[in-house]
């Protein structure tokens, strides 16, 4: 990391307005639409939201009129069944009338002569036998208020469902934003360590050559030695804080733990836009799907207090009727066909108070939300301003580390030609490198931290 590199690092923190960072990375950009696509959470609201609609087309199809086609034969044989002394009620008068019959001139005017049959007491029993009804219903709700208000509460609690599957989406973006950071962090942090073991070689070479020439004594190319293990030291340490945060971004992503990650070091570079707090405190009471969700869910509790106050005051009015054929043996003729038709209204009198309390307990509801919403609305506040202040702190401690790399490159700069001229001991000069790398490292990290502070920032604001 050259004097250049740091004076670009600075100077972007004078720069206005610009892009998000995922804006100004088509890679980061692509990573996280794969993450969005591939993440099984959102996978799992998407199939909650795709049900939410469902349960709307249910509610909707529960207010159309229904047709029914129903058809049924009946066989049956013994169960209960009923006495009819017809007999014992017909056959006396029965024998009268053959009496009348045998004496001319005895009938009634308009009576034909003929023989009455001797009737047998007879048992009917309950279940029908060979009887059949096959019919078509039609049933229409003209008036049902749970229906009514049913339809709207589904409504909102799709749009609160879509709110939370676009704030988990939100709160995925940032994660893999800050992931991906901290990947290429690392990967930059294990340059600066192999720059430093570049120098800590060339260092030995020179040493080496002060002992041939007698210069110096072989304690120095031990020293450099030693310092160049402490370098492969660093080096395997990044190595290792790679492979984990690699992995820990492809779990985001849902792909193999060890999958590459392409590099877009550019990112580290990326411009930071200029906030206000006040606007950023506002955009986000109007950008944050968490509020969506809330006041969906204000709206589903409201229109149920609706629905419990209407069922308590009107009726249910419907329409019904059918229209078929019914009757012993399977037969459809002008005997068995029916028509029936019908008008209902119903209306709870008493009930024991339950409307009145449903009303009341989606009142609470109501106010319950009521109170999350502007509870959410001071915590997000709060949230943004942290986040805001926390940036402005990573801003001031990277214009700090600058400073230091400025001062660090400089004095190693002399250290290293007077070395050169046998001007000062290896200590000072081990000094000063060591100096120089560690100033590296605290600008890159203080760099990579303003970068994921502004991020936290736009997560906050729902930018």
């Amino acid at each position: 990391m050259n004097k250049y590199l740091s004076f670009l690092l600075l100077s972007v923190l004078l720069v206005g307005s610009l892009p998000s960072l995922q804006g100004q990375s088509a890679v980061l950009e692509g990573y996280i639409q794969e993450g969005l696509y591939a993440n099984l959470q959102l996978k799992q609201q998407g199939l909650d939201i795709a049900k939410q609609q469902e349960s709307i087309r249910q509610s909707k199809a529960l207010g159309m009129p229904k047709l029914t086609f129903d058809a049924n034969y009946t066989v049956a044989a013994g169960g209960r069944k009923i006495d009819f002394p017809i007999g014992d009620l017909l056959n006396g008068v029965y024998g009268n009338l053959n009496a009348l019959n045998a004496v001319p001139g005895n009938l009634p005017p308009g009576v034909i002569p003929g023989q009455f049959p001797t009737l047998e007491n007879q048992q009917v029993q309950f279940l029908p036998n060979n009887f059949h009804e096959t019919k078509v219903s039609f049933a229409y709700p003209i008036f049902n208020s749970d229906l009514k208000y049913n339809r709207q509460i589904q409504g909102h609690l799709l749009e609160s469902k879509s709110a939370e599957k676009a704030a988990t989406e939100h709160e995925l973006r940032y994660q893999i934003t800050e992931a991906y950071l901290n990947y290429l962090r690392v990967l930059e942090a294990e340059k600066i360590w192999l720059n430093a073991k570049t120098v800590l070689t060339e260092l030995r070479r020179f040493n080496e050559s002060l002992v041939k020439n007698n210069v110096a004594t072989r304690d120095v190319v031990a020293t450099a030695d030693y310092e160049l293990s402490k370098a492969d030291n660093e080096i395997f340490k990044f190595k290792s804080q790679q492979n984990t945060a690699r992995s820990y971004f492809n779990y985001l992503i849902n792909k193999d733990l060890q999958s590459e990650v392409v590099v877009d070091t550019a990112l580290l570079r990326s411009n930071v836009t200029v906030y206000q707090a006040e606007q950023l405190v506002q955009q986000s009471l109007e950008n944050r799907p968490e509020f969506d969700a809330l006041r969906a869910g204000q709206l589903a509790a409201e229109t149920d207090v609706r629905r419990n106050a209407a069922n308590s005051k009107l009726p249910d009015f419907y329409l019904g009727g059918s229209l078929g054929f019914q009757g012993f043996g399977y037969k459809f003729n002008k005997e068995q066909a029916y028509a029936l038709a019908q008008v209902g209204l119903t209306y709870d009198l008493f009930d024991g108070g339950i409307r009145k309390s449903k009303t009341q307990e989606a009142r609470l509801q109501a106010e319950s939300v009521r109170n999350q919403t502007e509870q959410a609305q001071q915590q997000i506040a709060m949230q943004v301003t942290a986040a805001y202040n926390d940036l402005e702190a990573a801003r001031n401690s990277f214009q700090t580390a600058q400073i230091g790399l400025r001062a660090a490159e400089e004095t190693f700069r002399i250290v290293n030609n007077k070395y050169r001229a046998n001007q000062v001991l290896l200590l000072e000069f081990l000094d000063a490198q060591n100096r120089v790398t560690t100033a590296r490292l605290q600008q890159l990290l203080a760099w990579s931290e303003v970068l994921i502070k502004e991020a936290g920032l736009r997560k906050a604001a729902g930018l």
